[in-house]
């Protein structure tokens, strides 16, 4: 992976052991998309620096990264295809530090996305462009990617979202891609992200 480029990179961030994603309509208004924080490298920025950047604007977070055991590597992290996910046994590209979660490919095999694990001891509070922000549980993470489920019935439920704009509560949620991920490893290798961590 040395010759590739990192275009985008993103974090996995918890907050007083729940995990942090943005929650918003999809361009046609039918579903919820469900995205991991991050966005688009500018300028000289590393993968890390990308993801700090890209959460506090969404979010308003500072992150500490976390290391994590294992980096898994996905070939293709579109949301509307069955996601691969595979253990990567020694991580190789010593140019992306610190170690992310997950390294995934999106368009060009050429291009990149780590997705880091981090914390956060800051209250979270959606930007002007972030619709929600969703705060998930390990059980909440795994039940949003197995089946339908609305946002009104997901509050009933006691589900934690932070409300940046109204959104319709009959809409179902659609998990994309880095969701997915996080799902399957969680059901196949829990032991990565410490349940004293992430509860």
């Amino acid at each position: 992976m040395n010759d590739q480029v990192v275009q985008k990179a993103g974090a996995f961030v918890l907050t007083n052991k729940r995990m942090a994603f943005m929650m918003g309509p999809t361009v046609d208004q039918s579903e919820l998309a469900i995205v991991r924080l991050g966005g688009h490298r500018e300028g000289a920025e590393t993968a890390w620096e990308c993801a700090q950047r890209e959460v506090l604007e969404e979010s308003q977070m500072r992150i500490t990264p976390l290391t994590p055991s294992m980096t898994f590597y996905c070939p293709n992290t579109r949301f509307d295809i069955d996601i691969e996910l595979e253990p990567i046994d020694k991580f190789q590209n010593a140019s992306i530090e610190p170690r992310p979660l997950i390294v995934g490919h999106q368009n060009s095999v050429q291009s990149i996305t780590p997705i880091f694990l981090a914390s956060s001891d800051d209250e979270p509070v959606p930007s002007m462009e972030t619709k929600a922000l969703m705060l998930l549980t390990r059980k909440e993470v795994i039940l949003l990617c197995s089946g339908t489920i609305t946002l009104d019935e997901f509050q009933t439920l006691g589900g934690k979202v932070i409300f940046g704009q109204h959104i319709d509560g009959n809409l179902p949620f659609k998990p994309f891609g880095h969701l997915r991920m996080l799902s399957i490893i969680l059901e196949h290798y829990p032991n990565v992200i410490s349940t004293s961590m992430f509860c």
